[in-house]
């Protein structure tokens, strides 16, 4: 992000009973040097592989004609007059969601085709915007409708967008006889941000689409999707790990934790008691660990965790290399928690210290190398794998 709001971007799929794969496909990408963010949720024509070829072919498509021009509405028809109609069933092949996000202006286009329409909620209330329509001329003698919804975000607007294989979850059940439709979507969105009015984009979606699938008694009769959206303000953690290089370091890496705004984590037991003594805070050491795997946790006042080093960190990197997002972290032992503080933050600062040796112990360096290493494959994971912005600084 460029301006002072985090986009939070989260989509939850549930595949149709029995098939491997989702018909439904979710892309999100920054564009134009990272000034903009679209993301496009398509849903493809039945389930399973066919649907899985169509949904990603059409947002693929999508997603790359749109990174090369800024004209998303044009680029929009030009697709629906390709893409073809099925002649059995006259209806398009796949149908789509997009969401433009302009990162300096936070002006949001919202184009749709067939999707369910697009919840936009402000202050936890959902807006009525007004929807233009266009209509498109079909070479298959066929008139295809888009609707476009432009609006300036500001700072706890949230976007959701369904496939309708949750607006139609239900029609099984008697209490659903045409499904659970798109006002008893909106009530339980509107019931999961009053219960929790800062809840994630990925909660929200999992627990949206859990909800959907309990519909259809755990069995989905169709792809079912949901992309969630969450304007808010960045969110910022300071990890310390290993001693400065020099003593005279100590007081600068005081410096940085006590004058860092945001969460702050210490892996490392020597860095805590170096930092301890600076910023003269005692800490409580504890002898019992949540997890009997790992060394305990400390606490400090003013710190969010305070960890043993390179064990621990050791296991945050194997958990992160497993996970898709943090609902998969479902463990309460003291990596499990720092894995958590890392992914509930955006902007990680990492803050090393440099090449020590304590009394020309060898191991001691050896120790801090591999700690150090650990923890650049984390950063780097992080930002790969999980988007977050990164900065390393070595004292």
């Amino acid at each position: 992000m460029i301006n002072n709001l985090f986009i939070d971007i989260a989509c939850k799929q549930i595949n149709c009973n029995r098939e491997r794969i989702c018909g439904d496909t979710f892309v999100s990408k920054s564009i134009a040097g990272g000034r903009r963010t679209v993301a496009v949720l398509s849903d493809g024509m039945g389930h399973g592989v066919k649907a899985n070829i169509l949904s990603t072919l059409t947002s693929t498509m999508l997603l790359n004609f749109i990174s090369t021009n800024q004209y998303t509405t044009k680029i929009t028809e030009t697709i629906l007059q390709a893409l073809p109609v099925c002649n059995q069933r006259k209806v398009s092949y796949s149908t789509f969601t997009i969401v433009d996000i302009d990162n300096l202006t936070n002006e949001i286009t919202v184009i749709e085709y067939d999707n369910p329409a697009c919840i936009i909620l402000r202050n936890n209330i959902a807006l009525s915007l007004e929807r233009e329509s266009t209509t498109i001329n079909h070479p298959q003698d066929r008139k295809l409708t888009i609707y476009t919804t432009r609006f300036v975000a500001e700072e706890g607007d949230r976007l959701i967008v369904v496939s309708d294989g949750v607006t139609q979850s239900g029609q099984l059940d008697r209490k659903y006889k045409f499904g659970w439709g798109e006002d008893n979507v909106g009530q339980m969105v509107d019931y999961l941000v009053h219960t929790n009015s800062n809840i994630s984009s990925t909660d929200l979606a999992a627990q949206l689409i859990s909800r959907a699938c309990h519909n259809d008694q755990g069995r989905p009769s169709d792809d079912m999707s949901c992309m969630s959206i969450y304007m808010r303000k960045r969110r910022s953690l300071l990890l310390v790990s290993c001693p400065p290089m020099l003593t005279e370091g100590n007081a600068k890496l005081a410096t940085i934790a006590s004058e860092f705004k945001g969460m702050k984590v210490i892996c490392g037991y020597l860095v805590a008691e170096i930092l301890s003594k600076e910023l003269n805070i005692k800490p409580d050491i504890e002898d019992f660990s949540d997890d009997p795997t790992l060394p305990p946790a400390w606490s400090m006042s003013g710190f969010e965790l305070v960890t043993e080093g390179i064990v621990t960190l050791n296991r945050v990197l194997d958990t992160l290399e497993l996970i898709e997002d943090i609902s998969m972290v479902s463990g309460h032992g003291v990596s499990d928690k720092l894995c958590r503080l890392l992914l509930r933050n955006d902007t990680i600062n990492f803050v090393l210290g440099g090449k020590h040796k304590i009394n020309n112990v060898t191991y001691m360096h050896d120790e801090y190398e591999l700690r150090r290493n650990i923890l650049k494959r984390i950063a780097k994971l992080l930002e790969v794998k999980f988007g977050r912005n990164i900065s390393i600084v070595t004292i």
